[in-house]
């Protein structure tokens, strides 16, 4: 048969719900599922004999419950019918037709569910009988049976366009005795993309069943296919009274968990208390791991990452798996744990692919911390293969920096040229490959790189051309012994690690100036980081992307990075700030800007920040004074003594030369052979009462040129 293939069509077929429901009330006199259905009046309005051969069998069968549900049933379908007062008179009592033995025996059948048999002895008793009809009730009957059939089946298999069908040919279906059919026929509208018709079925059974049970499922089979707002407006039609009142409290729970779980995936969006409160309700009532996940991913996104390790490590008890593994090493990771993140996910990184991202990010972000963390040899030794195995290119990366600032110049480049194999665009690599193979003195490695990158970096560019200073710096020794890195594997023939050089004997004035340069700055930013402390508490702990604040916001942001010891982090905020911020914001954020670069010894990169925005004389002298400090600390430390004496004389124009630089300047000028111009520094600083660094300079002096004069 052609399907009806009009929506409207079908809504009207749907709408014969309400009429049923007029002439059956509100479903507590239902027939139940047991007895045959009914059959639909005739289209003219004429009253059709009343076939009472349903009520006479279930009477002879004494099934008191079938006899008083069909006098139900017939009673709303023929309303001018009145039903014996006498049920005997329906079994056989004086003066009533004798009843057929084949029709009692059909409906034996039929209440047995042998629908076949019934069909067939059908068919047999009209062959021999061509006159002969089966009751009208009885042929209904069948009819809605099969009907049933064919729509459960259609339903099973996912053929929605026929349940629909099926539903629209056989109306009768459609009643509180058969709420499953209602359910599939619901579900059908929502498979078709007709939520609102799903949501008409259910407020007809919520209307007018009254099973407390279906009622309860009817809305639980809502919360799968239908949009929230619909089954919120759903809850109107709990029963409260009665003797069997509704309890959707379960329903309300689902719905408050669900608004908590989005927000727990956005921090733009915040739950209510009384939401938040019937997850932690459900924490306590249950041993199950979802709702503690929920809360713990909530409060991880909304920057409590404290409680949310908590609620992952009441998780994991829980069993809570790979998912809460992963919240539990990324808040280790937010509170900057990271030693303890890394031995965490590396227990959990083959469990599925976020582990073994998120144990790649930890690693990453524990290699690249300023300064390098002294790490254990077996710490190296598990996250090299590691990396190696997944080709991540960002802890190659980031394997190289800490090479390189651990004095482990060979690996530093074997990793960063690893980097750029797995990943050839990755600019950082190349940029650290090419200052390895400079510190190396690999005149053909670096020139290849800087062939590849020149007209894409400006640094390796500025590199190249020798106006980038601060890239060829050395990097500082760490306080402690660092573990060597292993090489990376792809390198054929590496060379072995590189030992931590031994670095010539220095006096305790280059400490002495390392901490003292930037005091003045420091004084300066540290009042700003006070205030984006006091603003942002310790939220901007969290790594995320600047884009999008607004100016002050972003400013705010920078300080506080800069507070948790984060300057790259904070460029990008200072960035920001300098793109959307007032004139003001732009001053302060160049500033920032030029400070957090400083902090990295990048001195060119902040020479060109600080012209970014306009700024103070006294902001100029303090920043251009500390980039040249930084400019000569770093030629010193790279034995570029004309270098360093050219960076200290241009300071000198601008602030006066404080005693701890005079003692740099004194010892440049004794490694270029001007024995003369270095005593007389270190003279005119043994005036001041540095008697003791002055001293050694001008015993250093005297053994070098075999006169203990001094």
């Amino acid at each position: 048969m052609r399907l009806v293939g009009s929506a409207i069509t079908i809504a009207v077929a749907i709408l014969g719900f309400a009429a049923i429901a007029q002439q059956t009330g509100t479903g507590n006199n239902q027939p139940p599922a047991g007895s045959p259905p009914a059959p639909t009046p005739p289209a003219n309005g004429s009253q059709p004999q009343v076939d009472e051969s349903a009520l006479r069998y279930f009477a002879s069968q004494g099934d008191t419950r079938r006899v008083n549900a069909e006098i139900a049933r017939l009673r709303a379908l023929y309303p001018n019918w009145t039903p014996p007062s006498d049920l005997s008179q329906l079994s056989g009592a004086a003066g009533a037709a004798m009843p057929d033995p084949l029709i009692e025996r059909l409906w034996n059948l039929y209440r047995e569910d042998r629908i076949a048999e019934v069909r067939a002895a059908i068919t047999e008793r009209q062959t021999s009988d061509p006159n002969w009809k089966p009751p009208e009730e009885l042929v209904t009957a069948l009819d809605m049976v099969e009907a049933r059939r064919r729509l459960t089946n259609a339903s099973d298999t996912g053929q929605w366009r026929t349940v629909l069908q099926v539903a629209t040919e056989t109306p009768g279906l459609l009643t509180c005795t058969n709420v499953d059919v209602m359910w599939r026929v619901a579900e059908a509208f929502a498979r078709t993309d007709q939520p609102n018709r799903t949501r008409d079925v259910y407020t007809y059974l919520l209307q007018n069943c009254a099973n407390p049970g279906e009622r309860l499922a009817t809305l639980q089979k809502a919360l799968t296919l239908l949009p929230e707002p619909q089954v919120t407006a759903l809850l109107q039609f709990e029963r409260k009274t009665g003797e069997s009142p509704d309890d959707f409290t379960s329903i309300r729970d689902e719905l408050a968990r669900r608004r908590v779980e989005r927000a727990s995936l956005d921090s733009k969006l915040t739950a209510s208390a009384e939401d938040l409160a019937v997850v932690e309700r459900m924490i306590q009532n249950t041993n199950e791991a979802g709702p503690v996940l929920i809360l713990g991913w909530y409060n991880y996104h909304h920057g409590n990452p404290a409680r949310a390790l908590e609620l992952f490590k009441t998780a994991l008890d829980r069993d809570g798996g790979p998912k809460a593994a992963e919240g539990y090493a990324m808040a280790l990771r937010a509170l900057e744990r990271l030693t303890d993140a890394e031995a965490f996910a590396y227990e959990w990184r083959e469990r599925a692919p976020e582990n073994m991202k998120i144990y790649l990010d930890v690693t990453t972000a524990l290699l690249s911390q300023d300064p390098p963390p002294r790490l254990e040899p077996q710490v190296l030794a598990r996250i090299v293969p590691v990396v190696t195995a997944q080709r991540f290119s960002d802890a190659a990366q980031a394997l190289g920096w800490y090479s390189y600032n651990t004095e482990q110049i060979r690996t530093a480049r074997d990793w960063f040229r690893t980097a750029l194999t797995w990943k050839a665009d990755d600019e950082a690599s190349a940029y650290g490959l090419a200052l390895t193979t400079q510190r190396l003195n690999d005149r053909a490695g670096f020139n290849a790189v800087v062939a590849q990158w020149r007209g894409r970096s400006q640094r390796i560019a500025e590199l190249a051309d020798g106006t980038n200073p601060a890239a060829r710096r050395q990097p500082a020794a760490t306080p402690a012994i660092v573990a060597q890195i292993p090489m990376a594997q792809p390198v054929e023939s590496a060379p072995p690690p590189v030992q931590p050089r031994p670095v010539a004997p220095r006096v305790t004035v280059e400490r002495v100036e390392t901490e003292q340069t930037f005091t003045r700055t420091e004084a300066n930013v540290r009042r700003r980081q006070n205030q984006a402390r006091s603003t942002l508490g310790r939220s901007c702990a969290m790594t995320r992307n600047p884009a999008g604040l607004a100016g002050d916001s972003a400013l705010t942001r920078g300080w506080c990075l800069m507070e948790i010891n984060r300057p790259m982090e904070a460029v990008a905020a200072f960035d920001q700030a300098i793109a959307s911020g007032s004139s003001r914001t732009r001053e302060e954020a160049a500033y920032g800007k030029s400070l957090a670069y400083l902090r990295k010894n990048l001195t060119s990169e902040a020479a060109i920040a600080a012209a970014e925005a306009p700024q103070t004389r006294e902001r100029r002298v303090e920043l251009g004074a500390s980039i040249l400090t930084q400019r000569a600390l770093a030629a010193y430390r790279d034995g570029r003594y004309v270098e360093t004496l050219l960076a200290l004389t241009e300071r000198a124009r601008i602030v006066p030369e404080q005693n701890d630089l005079l003692l740099i300047r004194g010892w440049s000028y004794l490694k270029l052979g001007r024995y003369d111009d270095a005593a007389k520094v270190f003279r005119a600083v043994q005036q001041t009462g540095y008697s003791d660094e002055a001293a050694a300079g001008l015993n250093a002096i005297a053994e070098v040129t075999g006169q203990m004069r001094y």
